[in-house]
């Protein structure tokens, strides 16, 4: 199927070929001087015509006729390619919003990503690959149209709207990740935030230690710095290389078999009332139980074999992808990422 824009190239390819033909016809045909065969050739194509009776010999007679055949079949071909992307242009909006609305309106237990500036492409591509569903809220064009481009679900509109993150879903979502350029903005979104969701779980992002203070007041339940996660990193390769480098290439596509993975513990699992040991978890099920995490925010490193687990806490553990599904859905285990509002 042909484009519009091929359309109109050769249409105006062909108009403008019999325009340059036709002018020479009338010029050595019918007798015309430059300008007057000119136009002759526009009165012509426009359809304006001559009058009833035309003073033109025969031969000048039949070169009309072909100008108006060829030349108004390449003026409409062209008329109607220019008519059609502006009608495409229209149409294609129209469904994309109709599509974005919908596809909205499925969304459950999912991310909302305020800012797709230079952190929202890399959590975004985090995101995908761990198949979690997700919407980008942007207002800079180029930015929303980038993450179009990658095929991700956004919204072109301001964070700071209330009416924004409604129309995101807020009140179904299970995280909302605020991570505009300003720490003025962040504040205001989540506040907005808190107060129209009350237990979604709010991570943000600070420039200063001030603005880190204000967020958490505001309500946010993580706050990034990203020049102090830098600069801690930076440290830890310095003074532990390899435990540096370990954790880091967790995140790698060459390592996508391994993972550190958070697993809440709801009422009424079969992991309830059973200790470390009695579940052989090492043994059995291949997983090293790095951390448990109580219903009272404290965690519990390295626990011991006779630690037992209690419903609502949160186990951190390491192992094989296949592993750690498995061990999840043996246990009726969820994903702590979309029990933290529970």
């Amino acid at each position: 199927m042909h484009s519009p824009f091929n359309k109109i190239r050769r249409g105006a390819t062909a108009l403008a070929s019999i325009v340059v033909l036709a002018t020479l016809g009338y010029h050595f045909i019918g007798q015309y001087e430059w300008v007057e065969a000119l136009w002759m050739v526009v009165i012509t194509v426009s359809t304006v015509g001559y009058g009833e009776h035309s003073a033109q010999n025969w031969s000048t007679q039949l070169l009309s006729i072909a100008v108006i055949l060829l030349g108004g079949t390449a003026a409409a071909y062209t008329f109607t390619g220019m008519i059609q992307i502006m009608l495409q242009g229209e149409l294609d909006r129209a469904f994309g919003r109709r599509r974005m609305e919908k596809e909205l309106s499925k969304l459950t237990n999912h991310t909302i990503v305020c800012g797709f500036g230079k952190t929202g492409p890399i959590l975004a591509k985090d995101l995908a690959e761990q198949r979690c569903k997700f919407v980008i809220i942007e207002l800079d064009p180029a930015n929303y149209q980038q993450a179009l481009d990658l095929g991700y679900l956004a919204v072109n509109a301001d964070a700071t709207d209330e009416d924004t993150l409604k129309q995101a879903g807020i009140c179904d979502a299970n995280c909302i990740v605020v991570a505009l350029p300003t720490d003025a903005e962040n504040v205001f979104i989540t506040l907005s935030a808190r107060n129209l969701c009350p237990a979604i779980r709010i991570v943000a992002q600070a420039e200063q230690e001030s603005s880190s203070r204000k967020l958490r007041q505001a309500g946010a339940n993580e706050v990034v710095m990203a020049h102090q996660m830098v600069a801690e990193y930076m440290s830890r390769l310095v003074t532990r290389p390899t435990a540096a480098q370990f954790f880091y290439s967790l995140t790698q596509p060459e390592f996508k078999d391994l993972m550190l993975d958070e697993l809440y513990i709801p009422p009424g699992s079969d992991l309830l009332d059973q200790s470390i040991a009695q579940l052989r978890i090492r043994d059995q099920h291949q997983l090293l139980v790095v951390a448990v995490k109580g219903g009272d925010d404290t965690l519990d490193f390295n626990p011991a074999g006779d630690r037992v687990f209690q419903g609502g806490e949160t186990m951190l553990v390491m192992g094989k992808q296949r592993d750690v599904v498995a061990f999840q859905k043996r246990y009726q285990l969820i994903e702590s990422g979309y029990a933290a509002t529970r």
